[in-house]
């Protein structure tokens, strides 16, 4: 599997990775037998930035991870999409090294707000 972030925050000044970038890396990804997961915690920053669906800036993925407290504003959360063996196997592999939270359902209501904005 490779992995990479669509935005760059630190040291680029914030720089998005071109949708063109996107589309190579799943092409080098799929020409080697890889799967491409695209961690995406400033997806909707990028999807301005770029003008671009956030759909299409990771069409060329197996998998996206999105922080709702990057971009969105949420308190705390995040979402991992995938097909439904990779998110089984996240579940686990979250639980394994200690993450998730309980009683969240008050703070993901407010993510269904901010999405419908």
């Amino acid at each position: 599997m490779h992995c990479y972030q669509i935005t760059y925050h630190e040291s680029s000044g914030g720089r998005v990775l071109s949708v063109d970038y996107t589309d190579l890396v799943g092409e080098l990804a799929k020409k080697h037998n890889l799967k491409l997961h695209i961690d995406g915690p400033r997806i909707f920053n990028a999807y301005v930035a770029l003008g671009v669906s956030v759909r299409r800036l990771v069409q060329a993925a197996d998998s996206v991870s999105v922080c709702l407290s990057k971009g969105l504003g949420a308190p705390v959360g995040s979402v991992i999409v995938g097909t439904k063996s990779f998110i089984d196997k996240a579940r686990i592999l979250r639980k394994t090294l200690g993450g998730g939270m309980r009683q969240v359902g008050m703070r993901e209501s407010y993510v269904l707000v901010l999405l419908q904005l």
